[in-house]
């Protein structure tokens, strides 16, 4: 009997799924050119689905007018712009997750670290990652133990640890103390280090005119 049970269920669950799935195909093809269906998920919220896919908050909401912002429910059909790409902390870039990849693929193919990617993409749920997700991923080599979620930078041909302090606005004993873990001598090219400096993203730079290594 117990078994017959656990059947049932699992088939239900199933017939979800399927039931799930059609509907998103089928609310595909109402979506306009330039957008993707997204089925709203526990815990979903249109700022949060919005940070997800790296869009604004009023271009998803103009995209959905018949989808009231208070009234989002658990498997709501959202149509969700494409093209506007997210943004992304500066020193880090954009990846689209494709089709079969999980959390660990892109830890390979980037190498970092999971508490990296975490620290880069909060609004997101690293273990249910699904096709089109757009994460934000730290140069390669970055292991996440930057200090107050302080930013990372690779250094380059040609740095040296007097000039990155210079141009971060901090000193070399600062710059000794964020990487306890490094000796004088490591700052060498490719060393991925931390920078004291707040993260900042592209439309950060872009609003202040500021300019970055």
């Amino acid at each position: 009997m117990e078994n017959a049970n656990q059947n049932a269920a699992s088939g239900g669950m199933y017939q979800e799924d399927v039931v799930n799935q059609t509907a998103l195909e089928a609310a595909q093809g109402n979506c306009p050119a330039g957008s993707q269906s997204y089925r709203v998920q526990r815990g979903d919220s249109f700022y949060l689905i919005a940070r997800k896919f790296g869009v604004s908050v009023r271009s998803l909401m103009n995209a959905n007018p018949t989808i009231a912002a208070g009234r989002l429910l658990v498997g709501d059909i959202l149509c969700v712009p494409v093209g506007e790409g997210r943004s992304c902390p500066i020193g880090s870039a954009a990846y689209t997750v494709q089709p079969g990849q999980s959390v660990v693929d892109v830890m390979l193919a980037s190498n970092v670290s999971l508490r990296a990617l975490r620290e880069y993409n909060e609004d997101i749920r690293l273990t249910a990652l699904r096709p089109g997700d757009v994460l934000c991923v730290p140069p390669g080599g970055d292991r996440g133990l930057c200090e107050n979620g302080g930013p990372v930078y690779r250094i380059q041909e040609g740095d040296t640890l007097e000039e990155i302090a210079a141009l971060n606005g901090t000193t070399v004993e600062q710059m000794l103390r964020l990487n306890p873990n490094l000796l004088p001598s490591d700052f060498v090219t490719g060393q991925v280090i931390c920078l004291p400096t707040r993260r900042r993203t592209m439309s950060d730079t872009q609003d202040t005119g500021e300019t970055t290594m």
